[in-house]
This record gives C-alpha cells, sequence and structure tokens, in this order.
C-alpha cells in the first residue's frame, strides 16, 4: 500500500515532479504549496518514478492529484487500492478539462464538479511584456499615469540585502486588501514566511520604490514555459502602481521561452475578479473536482422488488429485532466473514447498534443491506458489496437456519441479481464463499456465478 509522507518545506524529493509538469495550475507550484501548506494539507509518494499529491482542503479530504511522471497508470491502480484498504472514497482534485475527460473514460461512473472562484487565471506573457493593442489600452494609460506621477520611481530585483524592507512593508501596509476578510491576517503570516524562504526555493521578484518607499512589490516563479505570479502587493494610494507591477514584473522576468503567465485564482473577492478580466485572460482554468462513484451510489430510490413468495425491501427500525438475532446467530455467522466483536469489543450489543450499523455502511456506500420477508417476517439478508469503481459489486445472502432448504435465498437472490443488472448495468457481480460452506457453494453456482479463482480460504466466483 502506498505510504504517504507530508508536504512541509522540503520539496528536494519531489521538485523535478513538479518542475516537468505542464498543466499550468499554480496549486503544483514550490511557491504556492510553501505560502498555503500550513491551511492546505499535502501528503506525498512516489512510486515507479511517478508523483502522487494527496490533500486534504476546506471542501474535502484524502483528494488526489493526477499523478505525474513516468508509470500514470501504475499509480492510478494504487490510488485505487489505497482507497479501498482506506475504506475511503475515490476523489481527484485540481483537474483540468483534459485530464478529467481521461478520468471519465477510465471510471463508468463518475461525478464533476469546479468552483469559478479557484480558477487560475492564465496571460500571454506578451501581452504583459508590451501592452499593446486596443484592448490594453487602460493598463497601458494606467502605467504612463504612474511614470508621470512618480518620474523617479525605481524598479529593484528583490534580493537578500532588500527583502527585509519588503517584510517591513508589508507589516505596514494599509488594512485594504484585495483577499476574502476571512483570509487577511493567515495570508500576511504565510507571505511573510515565504518571503524569508523565497531564495532557498527559487523565487524571484521585484519591488518600486517612489522616493526610497517601497510602494509596491511582486513575487513568483518560473515553471518551464510558464511564470506563476503567487503574491502581488502595492498601495492603492499610489495610482497605477498595479499595472505597473505587473508590466515591470513580465519585463524583468519573461525570456524568450516564457509564454504564459499565471496570475492565479480571485478566490471569490468582485473586486479581483473584475481587475483580474481586465488583463484579459486567454484562459481562465478550471480546477475540477472529479469524484468517483459506484454501483451503490447509483442507487438513489428504496430498493423494492417482490417475488411469487417474498419480498425485498429496506431494512427498517422493525426489524432491528430481527437483524439483531441474524447478526448474533453463531451458527449462521460462521462463514460471513466479519465477526462484530472486533467492533465492539467489551460494548454490549444492542439491536439499534446492528441497525444503524448497516445504515452507516449503506451511507459510506460501503455496502447496501435489504431485508428478505416471508410474508412480512423477515427470514435473511441479501448484500450488495465491495463495490468497485469500475462498477462492479458482489453480493452475500445470509438466512435463519430454519429458513434455509426451501429455495428462498435462490428466489431472492436471483431477483435481486436481475433487478441490478436491469437498473444499474454492472461491469462485473461477483461473489465469494468460504472453501467450507459446500451450501454457499452450490447456491452461487445454481445463480449462474463461474469460478475463476481460489486461495487457501475462499473460492472466487463471477457472473458469466
Amino acid at each position: 500500500m502506498l505510504n504517504f509522507t507530508p508536504l512541509k518545506e522540503d520539496f528536494s524529493q519531489i521538485e523535478k515532479y513538479l518542475n516537468s509538469q505542464n498543466n499550468t495550475f499554480c496549486d503544483l507550484t514550490k511557491g504556492v504549496r510553501f505560502i498555503w501548506g500550513k491551511d492546505f494539507k499535502v501528503e506525498y509518494a512516489v512510486i515507479e518514478n511517478t508523483l502522487i499529491l494527496k490533500e486534504t482542503a476546506l471542501n474535502y479530504q484524502n483528494a488526489f492529484y493526477y499523478p505525474i511522471g513516468e508509470n500514470v497508470d501504475f499509480a492510478l491502480n494504487e490510488i485505487e487500492n489505497y482507497c479501498k484498504e482506506k475504506n475511503i472514497p475515490l476523489t481527484f482534485c485540481c483537474i483540468d478539462n483534459e485530464k478529467a475527460v481521461e478520468l471519465s473514460s477510465r471510471y463508468p461512473f463518475v461525478y464533476i464538479t469546479n468552483d469559478r472562484d479557484w480558477s487560475d487565471y492564465v496571460y500571454s506573457a506578451k501581452n504583459f511584456v508590451t501592452f499593446s493593442g486596443k484592448k490594453f489600452s487602460g493598463q497601458r494609460n494606467h502605467v504612463n499615469k504612474f511614470n508621470k506621477l512618480y518620474p523617479n520611481h525605481e524598479i529593484e530585483i528583490i534580493n537578500e540585502q532588500n527583502v527585509t524592507e519588503v517584510l517591513t512593508f508589508i507589516k505596514t501596509l494599509n488594512q485594504e486588501s484585495t483577499s476574502p476578510s476571512w483570509s487577511k491576517k493567515i495570508e500576511d503570516e504565510n507571505i511573510c514566511n515565504y518571503l524569508e524562504n523565497m531564495f532557498a526555493l527559487g523565487q524571484f521578484g521585484i519591488l518600486i520604490r517612489v522616493e526610497n518607499k517601497i510602494v509596491g512589490f511582486s513575487i513568483g516563479e518560473k515553471v518551464n514555459n510558464t511564470i506563476y505570479v503567487h503574491v502581488e502587493k502595492g498601495l492603492k494610494e499610489f495610482e497605477g502602481v498595479y499595472p505597473t507591477l505587473a508590466n515591470a514584473f513580465a519585463k524583468t522576468f519573461c525570456t524568450e521561452e516564457i509564454e504564459f503567465i499565471n496570475r492565479e485564482e480571485d478566490c471569490g473577492d468582485n473586486g479581483l475578479r473584475i481587475s483580474k478580466l481586465q488583463y484579459h485572460p486567454i484562459e481562465i482554468k478550471q480546477k475540477n473536482i472529479v469524484k468517483v462513484k459506484t454501483l451503490i451510489d447509483k442507487i438513489t430510490n428504496p430498493i423494492y422488488i417482490k417475488t411469487d413468495r417474498l419480498e425485498i425491501a429496506e431494512l427498517t427500525e422493525k426489524d432491528a429485532l430481527r437483524y439483531f438475532n441474524l447478526y448474533t446467530d453463531k451458527e449462521v455467522n460462521k462463514f460471513w466473514g466479519y465477526d462484530y466483536r472486533e467492533d465492539l469489543g467489551d460494548i454490549t450489543p444492542t439491536p439499534e447498534w446492528f441497525f444503524n450499523f448497516q445504515k452507516e455502511l449503506k451511507e459510506k456506500g460501503e455496502e447496501y443491506s435489504l431485508a428478505v420477508k416471508l410474508n412480512g417476517f423477515f427470514i435473511g439478508e441479501l448484500v450488495l458489496a465491495y463495490p468497485t469503481f469500475y462498477n462492479g459489486i458482489e453480493i452475500g445472502f445470509r438466512f435463519f437456519k430454519e429458513f434455509q432448504g426451501f429455495g428462498y435465498a435462490k428466489e431472492s437472490a436471483s431477483a435481486l441479481i436481475n433487478y441490478v443488472i436491469e437498473n444499474f448495468k454492472p461491469l462485473s457481480f461477483t461473489a465469494h464463499c468460504f472453501k467450507q460452506n459446500i451450501n454457499s457453494k452450490k447456491l452461487i453456482e445454481k445463480l449462474r456465478f463461474k469460478l475463476v479463482n481460489k486461495d487457501q480460504k475462499f473460492y472466487y466466483f463471477k457472473l458469466i
């Protein structure tokens, strides 16, 4: 199984992968990872020369970036296995539209969302260097006005000698901010820490002075053909300072191989959004969240099936006592494969615990339990379990001893299998049983499952 290491301030193990990726998202840069490392928890694993990043943020947990490296398919398989072992949903974050299509092709059932607030603004580097053309007349006018108002201003590259002045500038900025208010204090603290480490991280920047006073600065980094602007701060009373910063930064650092400038998100701030749009992005790059769903996730309406003799339906609280009796019957459960005492420990089991346990498994999408009833009387259980990310499912069953041998298990299981095939079209339908459980093996074979594998404990079957 994958072993993840928290990503902190040392990027030495993953730097070559970050530098090789070309999806142009700011999230995969050292600067962003450093600035927001305390707020967006990222862990990494490297396997088969491929980087796997796992992130926990405000609106998702344990979401994976698209693997970067030589063996993406192998890495995706390992991510799937990790999620199965941990019983967590398979979720991908920061996925561009092209990769979202690839994941949709790989997995039969996905749910894709994105939040406009977190889309990256990507621009032509050439446009920022020149501000030429009619559509950039506003930016040129602002720069010209700044030059006219402050003809003796100076532009300096930030270095180890003047970076302390930039830190002081941040701490003395007026309280106006283009950032959402909830993040202002955290942002300033993070930026100061980033500035103190910028040279070790390979970052670069400029500052602007007016009469020897810093009035603005900008810092970023280069990855392949893109420059990322991570921080840009200026005093608004110096009219035109922001367009001047943007233009000067591009002129200073956009060499011939640089095609794009990524000025990152607007975070939902309306003023910042208007400003970013005025620079005419060539792309507002969506960051998709791709949630891989399973067959159990497709079950949105309560299942109800009626056969000649039986009813197959959702478990209700009225079934709790009978369900408790079924779960605690040692003879029935000796081949079930799950010992509830491992979860309960010293706690005395109750009907409510077992009922809530199956309800929780259903809500998590891990198992889907159904009651089998004869004339309204609970006689056994059918379970849809082990859903795969490739629309596969497994069926299980257990019945009270006194209701075995009458064909109820075959009748109800056959009806459920047909219902699932008709409504959810699984790509695989499987079953397994203990080798000692001869009756279960016979039943599975009567349901048209074929033996496909075995190990020391189990027979494994697949519906052909």
